[in-house]
Formats: C-alpha cells, sequence, structure tokens
C-alpha cells in the first residue's frame, strides 16, 4: 500500500503546468504523516483540488498555491517563494515557515496561520491581502510590509510575537494588530515602510488596565504629519510643540478600557519629548494627559497611563507639554535702593532665563537677579527648556522717589522746640532753600540742610502767617537733583 501511494505522489510531482515544473495536486487526498519529510525541490506546489493533509515537514524550493484545502495538522511548511491562498487553509498547530528572500503572503482568500516565521535573513515579506497568525508571529530579522492590509495576532498572549532585529511596516490603514486578554505589555515592533527609504523603526508599547479582551492596532509613519493633514504646528494650550519627524496610527478595534500607551524614540536623534500629543476631531493635537519617562531596549520613552482613544482619529505623536512660570512679586523699592527678583519656576527641564530689559540688573541670564532702578520699570522673564518650549511673564519693580523731609509749621520763639524751618532729612548730599513772603519777596536763602530759617529778614522777625518756599535737593540714593516746594506757616 505504501508504495502504490508513493508511486502516485511521484506521478503528481512530474505534472507540468503553465510552462513550469510543478508539484500539481489536481484531485488526490495527499498524506504527509507525523515524522515524514518531503521535497519539493527547484519547484513549487499547486494544490488544485483535492486535499494535502501534512502533519510532517514539507519543504519546498519555490511558491506554494493552495486553490484547495490544506491542513497543516502538525509541523511545517517551509518555502521558498510566495504562499499563495485562494481557498482554505487550516493551520491548526502547524508552523509555516518562510525562508526565501522577497516573498509575498498573497491569494484571494485571507490566510489563518497557526505558527508564521519570516526567515531568510534580512528580507521583505510583503502581504497582498490580510493575514492572522492565532500562535506565534516570529519576524527575526525581517521586513513584514503589510501594505495597506492588516497582520492580526489574534494570540492574546504578550509573548505572542517574537523577533532579532525584525519589524512589521505598513501603508495607508494598514497596521499591526494585536488581541489583548490581560494588563501585560503588548509590544508592537513597528516601523516605516523601507519601499519609502531607510525604514524609521519606533515600536508602540500598548498595556490595557483590564483582564478583558481588546484588540489594537498600530502604524509607524516618518516624516511630518503635516504632509497628511495633520499639522504639527495647531495643539492646544497644554501642548507647546508636537514631533515633526515621525507619528503612529494607533487604534484600538475592539474593547473599551483605557490602557498605557508608551511611545519609544531615540533621543540622540528624535530630540527630547515629554508627552504625547493625539490628533482629535477639533483639528487639533491635543495632549493626552499626565506622562512619564524612561528608557527601554535602548530607546527614550515616553508612556501616557489611562488613555480612553476618545474618538476615532487615531493619529498619534510625541509632544512637549507647555509651562507656565510666576515672575515673582512686585517689588517696592525707594530710588537707589537694591532689591531682587524670586521668580517661580519648576518642573521645568533644563531652565534658561532671559530677563528683559537689563537696565538696572547685575545679570539678565540668572534666576534671580537683583535690581538697583532709578525709575519704575517692567521686566519680562522667559524662560526657555530643555525643548525649546518657552513661557514668559512680567514683574514690576516700582520706585518711590526719596521725598524732602519739610516741616509744614515752625515756631522761632526760642524755646528750642522748632525754632528752625530746615528738612528733617539725614543723608542729603545737596541742598538748597529759598523762603518767600507774602509779596514774593526772597527772605531765606542756604544751601546748607543745617542752616534752617529762624524766621526774620535783615534781623527783623517776621510776621506770623503762611510763606512758600522752594527747595533743589539730593538725597544719597538719588541719581540727579530733584525739585520740591510747598507752605510753611510761621506761629510763636
Amino acid at each position: 500500500m505504501a508504495n502504490n501511494i508513493l508511486k502516485f505522489m511521484l506521478c503528481v510531482v512530474s505534472a507540468p503546468v503553465f510552462g513550469q515544473a510543478l508539484f500539481y495536486n489536481n484531485g488526490a487526498d495527499m498524506y504527509v504523516k507525523d515524522g515524514g519529510y518531503m521535497i519539493v525541490k527547484t519547484n513549487s506546489v499547486q494544490n488544485a483540488v483535492g486535499l494535502i493533509d501534512n502533519s510532517g515537514t514539507i519543504e519546498v524550493e519555490g511558491f506554494v498555491q493552495n486553490d484547495a484545502n490544506i491542513n497543516g495538522s502538525g509541523d511545517t511548511i517551509r518555502l521558498t517563494g510566495n504562499w499563495v491562498n485562494n481557498a482554505t487553509y487550516t493551520g491548526a498547530s502547524s508552523w509555516v515557515e518562510m525562508t526565501g528572500g522577497a516573498q509575498q503572503l498573497s491569494g484571494s482568500q485571507a490566510t489563518t496561520f497557526n505558527n508564521l516565521a519570516l526567515l531568510g535573513g534580512n528580507t521583505v515579506k510583503t502581504q497582498t491581502i490580510n493575514q492572522e497568525v492565532t500562535g506565534i508571529l516570529n519576524l527575526s530579522n525581517a521586513e513584514l510590509a503589510t501594505d495597506v492590509y492588516s497582520m492580526n495576532v489574534s494570540n492574546a498572549n504578550a509573548g505572542a510575537i517574537v523577533r532579532n532585529n525584525g519589524f512589521v511596516s505598513s501603508l495607508g490603514y494598514g497596521n499591526l494588530s494585536r488581541a489583548t486578554n490581560s494588563v501585560s505589555s503588548y509590544f508592537f515592533p513597528t516601523a516605516s515602510p523601507s519601499s519609502l527609504g531607510t525604514p524609521l523603526y519606533r515600536p508602540i508599547e500598548i498595556s490595557p488596565s483590564i483582564n478583558m479582551p481588546h484588540t489594537f492596532g498600530v502604524r509607524t509613519i516618518a516624516g511630518d504629519a503635516t504632509a497628511a493633514g495633520y499639522d504639527v504646528t495647531q495643539f492646544d494650550a497644554d501642548l507647546c510643540k508636537v514631533n515633526p519627524n515621525f507619528y503612529h496610527h494607533i487604534q484600538r478595534f475592539s474593547g473599551t478600557n483605557p490602557a498605557t500607551i508608551t511611545m519609544f524614540y531615540d533621543a540622540a536623534t528624535d530630540g527630547s519629548w515629554n508627552a504625547q500629543g493625539n490628533w482629535r476631531n477639533n483639528a487639533l493635537w491635543n495632549y493626552t494627559g499626565t506622562a512619564s519617562s524612561g528608557n527601554a531596549i535602548g530607546f527614550a520613552t515616553v508612556a501616557v497611563a489611562g488613555y480612553n482613544f476618545p474618538d476615532t482619529n487615531a493619529q498619534y505623536a510625541l509632544a512637549n507639554k507647555s509651562f507656565t512660570i510666576d515672575a515673582g512679586s512686585n517689588l517696592q523699592l525707594t530710588e537707589g535702593e537694591t532689591g531682587q527678583f524670586s521668580p517661580l519656576v519648576s518642573g521645568v527641564t533644563s531652565p534658561v532665563f532671559d530677563w528683559q530689559p537689563t537696565t538696572y540688573l547685575d545679570c539678565s541670564d540668572c534666576p534671580a537677579p537683583e535690581v538697583t532702578p532709578t525709575e519704575n520699570t517692567t521686566y519680562t522673564l522667559m524662560v526657555t527648556d530643555a525643548a525649546g518650549c518657552t513661557a514668559t511673564d512680567s514683574v514690576q519693580a516700582i520706585v518711590s522717589p526719596d521725598e524732602l523731609l519739610m516741616p509744614t509749621g515752625f515756631s522761632p520763639n526760642g524755646d528750642g522746640v522748632n525754632d528752625f524751618f530746615r528738612p528733617a532729612n539725614k543723608n542729603l548730599k545737596k541742598f538748597k532753600l529759598q523762603v518767600y513772603n507774602r509779596w514774593g519777596e526772597l527772605i531765606f536763602e542756604t544751601d546748607n540742610a543745617k542752616t534752617g530759617w529762624d524766621g526774620t529778614f535783615k534781623t527783623h522777625e517776621q510776621s506770623l502767617g503762611v510763606y512758600v518756599w522752594n527747595a533743589e535737593f539730593q538725597t544719597q540714593n538719588m541719581k540727579k537733583v530733584r525739585l520740591a516746594n510747598g507752605n510753611v506757616t510761621l506761629v510763636k
């Protein structure tokens, strides 16, 4: 019986179709039993009609095209050419290993693989239709280019995707999607397609908040999101900057619970980031919430917990959060007095200070400059953080000028109390006083603050009443001479 089966199989292998040598099944039920090994050398396999049931290993040095039924009851189908599925493939517990160079996963019907390994070195495996893996997806070192289609890993085990340096790239609304059912961290090794230039590998990690079934999809896009209609210069008040170098398409296809989204980036080439933005239906990049920063697998990370995917627009990007500062309280100073500003700047990475104007300041790039103003001055503080974001606030130095302290009355009666009209200031470095009677006659003049008017004019006591005075003065704190005037009442 075994010999008859073998003769039949050899006959099938020799059948030429389409001018090319094929292993062509035209209606037989063919079984490769457990431990069996079949090699199709330098040819391909087309299962046109009938059944191929594999519990062993089938190695094909060419493509595999299924137009009927292939059962992967166990072990491996290994091929160097394209995988073309136009009918029914049952993966069961088997592996499909693609070991060639550039290969396609194609056909008119989506394939549900159990385990899929993309081998053959740094190669590109391209989808032309949606595909699914229910077991393990081994990317090894390959690029899985889903194009505009989806590779869905429906195995909810967080370790369902394994890789060395391999990654998944997509175009349009193509994506790598994963089923989840726990609060584990699910890794999405996504990059921009090599078909558009050097791939930019920037993965995503999603950690659901609850042990319930969810499905998430991710795509990484290199370049400025503005080119796709998501203007990186348009953002809400909580953000000050959005990454112009790459962004992600992230969707929650099923489930309703929030999750933590962790973005990975190269700080040396991508810059410094501390937040995430989501392009919402309000046509702005919106702040997604408080972020935590870290490092993992050679990348810097920004993670936002508890995000609930508020609408269907699925564009996400690294961002920088805006910040505010308080330049502090206004300073109340007398002319020539020195004060110091005390701004409140917290939670800002590597702040750079710039005070303007610089007039009367001892420094303009320090946090808390000293100021010695001679006039009221408004200062503006601008703080720039490590990401180039800025915040400004203003504060005033209000100068209360020194005053000439002159009495409003005096009594030159010789009792030793208020016998002279003179200033009470002790710090005058310049002074000149003139006193006039009611007719405008100058009756007293001095440039010595200690020499006051004794109520006489040419040795004659003057009448009781009101006299007018003018003065020029300069205190020790003042930068220039000022004028003052007033009235004084002479009493006895």
